[in-house]
């Protein structure tokens, strides 16, 4: 008798039913922690961050753990030596777990093809012991799904409206925390704010200069943006095509023009702080270079009928902070940069994403971004899974000791009323 496949029907339904099951108590037991976090810790700044960070690594579990259980991958990285900060490694262990070494202030910027491809560079900050030091660039309707949205504010995202003026307001502000924040002088660390608006922008507040004495008060960020703003698609990448032959610059062929201002907003606002730039090429096996990703690997396919990439395929570089151009100027406001600086900006990021494109081609020729005769090229392949085995249960720790108090206490209620009666 031949063995069932893993997509016949008996399969599909109790993969769906565990990842259905696993993912609502794993947010509602996320919801209660963090819940229970606001309710005792929220006047006293750095228990509370610190305790609400840690609530980004639960989430993180969870999200492994269901995607790993629905669709199982293969994660390969693919790096110079050269082109990465000094004693940045990737490397996989005894357990066949993977474990890197990266810097504790970046930004990764990306090629955006999935839905899910943030999972996938919030996994990479996991590896190096970095996961609630994450911070996402996402829409800002997402704040709004029940139960999850609640949970990704507390998260402390940066949600865009994608209207200019409003999201320029908000992102800088969130940016000048996230800066105090690594420099132990922001409200992480119980530290006021100087004042509630800046001189020449009102709505802008102000934070402390300096750096903190106290180590503890320092708040690592790993930063994931996509500067196409949005996945490859036939409609994006018609509407990239126009844009490109507006701005007289040639098409390409596997990615979308990328949006400059906001990453320019972003790298200016956090230099001080910023080690390095992560660019990260993403391709995923199984997938041709005329087909879409967000078509054949949808959230239905990857997570219902486990038809997910096989492995998720990275080329990673690292950009020092110094290396790019920003202009020398302390203004807070881009919109006030000489022109001049934020073109040169927008030529170096449409020179990475022409490299990016390149890579892409050779990825969809060879399924791999390996070049054969590169002896500096190194690559580690490990399987996309939770360190621990039941690492997961961490999750659920608070919750369930407050359910099996709460049983003990009705317990006890009930038999004095028994005894009594």
């Amino acid at each position: 008798m031949a063995l069932l496949s893993r997509n016949h029907w008996p399969f599909v339904f109790f993969r769906t039913a565990v990842c259905v099951v696993v993912f609502v108590l794993g947010i509602l037991a996320l919801r209660v922690d963090q819940i229970i976090v606001w309710t005792t810790l929220r006047r006293i700044p750095r228990w509370y961050y610190t305790c609400m960070d840690l609530t980004k690594f639960y989430f993180l579990q969870l999200i492994v753990f269901v995607t790993s259980f629905a669709s199982p991958c293969k994660i390969k990285i693919s790096f110079r030596a050269t082109e990465l900060p000094e004693l940045n490694t990737f490397r996989v262990d005894a357990s066949g777990n993977l474990i890197s070494s990266l810097s504790r202030n970046a930004i990764f910027i990306s090629n955006h093809q999935i839905y899910t491809d943030w999972i996938f560079l919030w996994f990479l900050a996991y590896t190096s012991n970095l996961a609630n030091s994450i911070y996402i660039v996402i829409k800002e309707s997402l704040s709004r799904v029940p139960l999850l949205g609640p949970g990704m504010l507390n998260f402390r995202f940066l949600f865009l409206l994608r209207k200019w003026e409003n999201d320029k307001v908000n992102l800088t502000n969130r940016l000048l925390a996230i800066d105090a924040d690594a420099r132990g002088m922001g409200p992480a660390a119980g530290v006021s704010l100087v004042s509630s608006s800046h001189s020449a922008s009102p709505s802008i507040v102000q934070w402390p200069k300096g750096m903190s004495g106290n180590s503890e008060d320092i708040s690592n960020y790993q930063l994931v943006i996509f500067p196409e703003g949005t996945v490859l698609s036939p409609h994006t990448r018609e509407r990239s095509n126009r844009y490109a032959d507006k701005m007289d610059r040639p098409r390409f062929n596997h990615l979308l023009l990328p949006r400059a201002r906001g990453l320019f907003l972003m790298l200016r606002l956090l230099r001080n702080t910023l080690a390095v730039v992560y660019d990260v090429s993403c391709g995923y096996s199984g997938l041709n270079p005329d087909e879409y990703g967000e078509e054949k690997f949808t959230l239905k396919k990857l997570y219902l009928q486990g038809l997910g990439p096989s492995a998720v395929n990275y080329f990673i570089r690292g950009f020092p902070i110094k290396d790019i151009p920003l202009g020398d100027d302390d203004n807070l406001d881009v919109d006030d940069v000489d022109p001049k600086t934020l073109e040169q900006f927008e030529d170096w990021l449409y020179n990475v994403w022409c490299e990016k494109d390149k890579l892409m081609k050779s990825f969809y020729e060879t399924g791999s971004f390996v070049v054969d005769d590169d002896e500096t090229m190194q690559t580690v392949v490990a399987k996309f899974k939770l360190k621990q085995r039941f690492e997961i249960l961490t999750l659920f720790a608070i919750p369930g000791t407050l359910l099996l108090l709460a049983y003990w206490i009705v317990k006890k209620i009930v038999n004095i009323y028994t005894a009594s009666a």
